[in-house]
């Protein structure tokens, strides 16, 4: 630093200067890609900045020298100031176009072009942060604050950030893990916290899904990093599971109709055979009694499920009707005593009884 402040070191300084300006127009036109991209953002902070540490620090030196306005220690920190702040803004501007370079898009790997653009954005802003940071502790440093201070100061920024900035960096992260878990897809029908709909974009803020009655819903992506997610759309079968009320006095011909449906499912060409397959009597109702059908589709499309559902139910109707028996509504019987008169009560229900 010494040797810049005097007039051959200016002169030396200035011949590195041109020297360095060529070098990098030379670079920049006959590099290839990220190299040559490098070069161009290179070129202007290092040639602007150094000049003007360069410059800057022999006029004040030449200054200094016939009029004492400043002491050796503070031009020193001076010079490294303004050399900080090169480095700083150098490297800024090659994060920036690392960044925004094709190799950096070509390394995301993302279809959609308004996530991509946001994740770069945000890349760009946090980088930006991180090198400010730096650069103000180093500017610090350089200032004689006492290390202890700066690591206070740094500290307490970053716990006010972290605060300010905590819903934001959940969605981020819970974006994150959303690329590279993978729980859902695009064109999965989901439920997550009692919100439903198929997902139409994961997004690395937010991810937005079609609810059924057509509506657009976005969800923060931090829902889905405290929440379960219930994905259909992933299952290996669909479930039928219905119960049929069946009359009570229906009750001799439940054991063969139970037989009778449990077998036709058993050799049902559209129900999963290795999953379990139930045919019960399995409860006393009120008005009926109740028989469960529990088995498992082979297809997992909902509209091809609902036609072999419904197929079943009409087969199932077919077997209880073709038994004898019928089903079950709601209704109330009326028994007479026994020490009573079937007329007298007859007489009693009649309107015209008074």
């Amino acid at each position: 630093m010494g040797f810049l402040q005097t007039n051959t070191g200016l002169v030396v300084g200035t011949l590195t200067l041109i020297a360095a300006w060529f070098l990098l127009n030379v670079l920049g036109r006959h590099g290839r890609n990220i190299g040559s991209l490098i070069t161009r953002s290179l070129r202007r902070p290092l040639l602007i900045g150094l000049g003007v540490s360069l410059y800057s620090t022999w006029i004040t030196h030449w200054i200094d020298k016939r009029i004492d306005v400043v002491d050796q220690l503070t031009l020193k920190r001076l010079s490294a100031t303004l050399l900080i702040i090169t480095i700083s803004w150098a490297t800024l501007n090659v994060g920036h176009a690392i960044l925004q370079s094709g190799s950096m898009r070509r390394w995301i790997q993302m279809d959609d072009e308004q996530d991509e653009a946001m994740l770069i954005n945000l890349l760009g802003r946090l980088f930006t942060i991180l090198t400010l940071l730096i650069t103000t502790a180093a500017m610090m440093v350089n200032l004689g604050i006492p290390s202890a201070a700066i690591a206070t100061l740094l500290g307490g920024a970053g716990i006010g950030f972290t605060f300010a900035t905590q819903q934001i960096s959940q969605n981020f992260l819970s974006g994150f893990m959303l690329f590279f878990n993978r729980p859902f897809k695009e064109g999965d029908w989901i439920n997550v916290d009692e919100l439903q709909g198929t997902v139409e974009s994961i997004g690395w803020y937010y991810t937005r899904i079609r609810t059924f009655d057509r509506r657009p819903l976005n969800i923060p992506n931090s829902i889905f990093a405290t929440k379960p997610i219930e994905n259909p759309g992933q299952m290996y079968n669909r479930r039928i599971l219905a119960n049929i009320s069946l009359r009570y006095e229906d009750i001799s011909k439940i054991a063969g109709i139970t037989d009778k449906v449990r077998e036709h499912l058993k050799q049902h060409p559209h129900i999963d055979q290795k999953q379990i397959i139930l045919v019960n009597f399995n409860q006393w109702d009120a008005s009926s009694i109740n028989m469960m059908v529990y088995c498992f589709t082979k297809t997992t499309v909902w509209a091809e499920w609902l036609n072999i559902q419904q197929a079943i139910f009409l087969d199932i109707a077919g077997i209880v009707q073709g038994s004898g028996a019928d089903f079950a509504f709601n209704c109330m019987t009326l028994y007479p005593a026994s020490s009573s008169n079937p007329n007298q009560v007859t007489q009693l229900l009649s309107p015209d009884a008074s």
